[in-house]
């Protein structure tokens, strides 16, 4: 459909030529990335029937795109998005393709403006493909078996051992000897650590958050409670909110502590849950072996399933949620704690309506509660990646140098509410109270494993937590079945 690939209307009664209204709208969807290069146009006669314009100036628009550079009319074929444009002195300007989440196409721009402030000579065309996060890695994976790979493109940091491992992703030594050495001291060192793939950098981190324990401050300043410091704390301050008058003053159907807890809930399951087998003493893998068969992952799933069996916490329900579901719950006054990650800021304070202040004053965020072995939170984080199939690697390269630059990091923290994954600069109170009160939390960051299985193996952890918190079979039965899938699924022993 037209509307999709050139939005706008034409407005008859503005003095601006029929023609320039339409070329503008061309323009606009190219640069937006609503038609990217190589595109075919709609005939003439579409655009005519469309826009509701005689064929005189729709000739005339295209005729001048084509003049300057952004079309190209092929006789018996059609007119297509040019491949390169030129701009008005005579620099052949380089377009870079990139896809990247909704939302996140504004700081790119800015990264382009500096560009081409400091580079008159070599300057930077964007054409930016907006995705929700759920469509976007089958969106890549179907772009590089058609040959048609975008030059950038963001990724969950987890899909990064995958794609490098299959070829779909330059590691930055390939591209430009040394970079590494210039630009890693900047980067939290979890954040690195988490963006190599066989002790390479394969992609810039763009963003990172950690897994937190929200939980209702101003109800607990009432109750003079202190924020959970261990997993004891978790089912104290549960309790206490169990007892009927407490009840009473915040209602019958408020939760102690949601989580996602099955494999409905996606990624976010073990993105949430993982630390807690990280508390218990436990991994997924270690030194080369699948190590979930273990004592430590008994007493993870123990005391996950003992919130909702014995102490009644937290409902089974969880282990039906969605990815998003317990903090919408928590936001909506269903919960006093929730297991949820920082990146839920915006869709909490969205929900409520709530402004940073309200939220700061109603909401509390902590590191999830230790246990046996200790206090971890899961790393996470959106990065730029440069696809082996890029024209330009160099220049995508360079241009992913702008992310450091601090009007385009202040630009980011004001468009996304999240934090970059640079050890300097921080955020202010003043500039980005929210992002200033969390900084802290990413210290307990720890990456989950660099595996180019990890998708699947995921999977099984998810399959373990949901099984276990339903009680279909012994939790030791549970542990050597994950185990020996794992063993399966990546070729290490068990």
């Amino acid at each position: 459909m037209i509307g999709t690939r050139i939005p706008g209307t034409i407005d008859r009664s503005a003095d601006e030529p029929l023609h320039a209204q339409l070329k503008g709208l061309i323009r606009r969807a190219i640069d937006e990335g609503y038609l990217r290069p190589g595109d075919r146009l709609p005939t003439e006669l579409e655009l005519c029937r469309y826009f509701g314009l005689s064929r005189t100036p729709v000739r005339q628009a295209l005729l001048e795109l084509a003049q300057e550079g952004l079309l190209i009319r092929l006789p018996g074929r059609g007119t297509f998005v040019a491949e390169r444009r030129v701009d008005k002195i005579g620099h052949k300007q380089i377009t870079l393709r990139i896809v990247t989440e909704v939302g996140w196409s504004e700081t790119l721009r800015q990264m382009a403006l500096l560009w081409n402030h400091a580079r008159p000579h070599q300057p930077l065309h964007l054409t930016i493909e907006e995705l929700p996060y759920p469509r976007m890695r089958e969106r890549l994976v179907n772009m590089v078996a058609a040959g048609v790979a975008p030059d950038i493109a963001l990724l969950d940091s987890v899909w990064l051992a995958e794609f490098a491992e299959r070829g779909y992703i330059l590691p930055f030594e390939e591209i430009t000897p040394g970079w590494e050495d210039t630009y890693a001291n900047q980067l939290l060192s979890a954040s690195l650590a988490a963006n190599r793939y066989r002790d390479r950098l394969v992609a810039m981190p763009a963003n990172v958050d950690v897994t937190v324990l929200w939980y209702r401050r101003d109800w607990l300043e009432t109750e003079r409670l202190t924020p959970p410091r261990t997993w004891e704390d978790i089912v104290h301050v549960g309790h206490h909110f169990q007892r009927p008058e407490v009840r009473a003053r915040y209602g019958p159907d408020v939760y102690g502590l949601l989580f996602v807890g099955g494999r409905r809930g996606g990624e976010t399951t073990t993105y949430q849950l993982l630390p807690f087998l990280w508390a218990a003493g436990g991994d997924l893998v270690a030194a080369g072996h699948v190590v979930i068969n273990s004592e430590a992952t008994i007493r993870f799933l123990a005391f996950l399933r003992d919130l909702i069996v014995r102490h009644r916490v937290t409902p089974l329900e969880v282990t039906d949620y969605k990815w998003n579901q317990a903090a919408h719950l928590f936001a909506q006054r269903r919960a006093v704690m929730a297991v949820g990650g920082l990146y839920e800021i915006s869709f909490m304070r969205e929900a409520r309506g709530w402004t940073e202040e309200e939220f700061l004053k109603r909401v509390g965020m902590v590191p999830l509660p230790a246990g046996p072995s200790g206090r971890y939170a899961t790393l996470g984080g959106m990065s730029y990646a440069i696809f082996r199939q890029s024209e330009h690697p160099e220049i995508a390269l360079r241009f992913l140098e702008y992310l450091i630059k601090p009007e385009v990091i202040r630009l980011f923290w004001k468009t996304t509410q999240r934090h970059v994954a640079l050890l300097r600069p921080l955020p202010t109170r003043r500039i980005a109270p929210l992002l200033a009160a969390s900084t802290h939390l990413l210290a307990y960051g720890r990456p989950r494993p660099a595996l180019p299985e990890y998708a699947r193996v995921s999977e099984q952890f998810r399959w373990l937590v949901e099984e276990a918190l339903r009680g279909r079979d012994t939790l030791n039965s549970l542990a050597a079945r994950a185990a020996d899938r794992i063993a399966a699924i990546t070729g290490l022993s068990a």
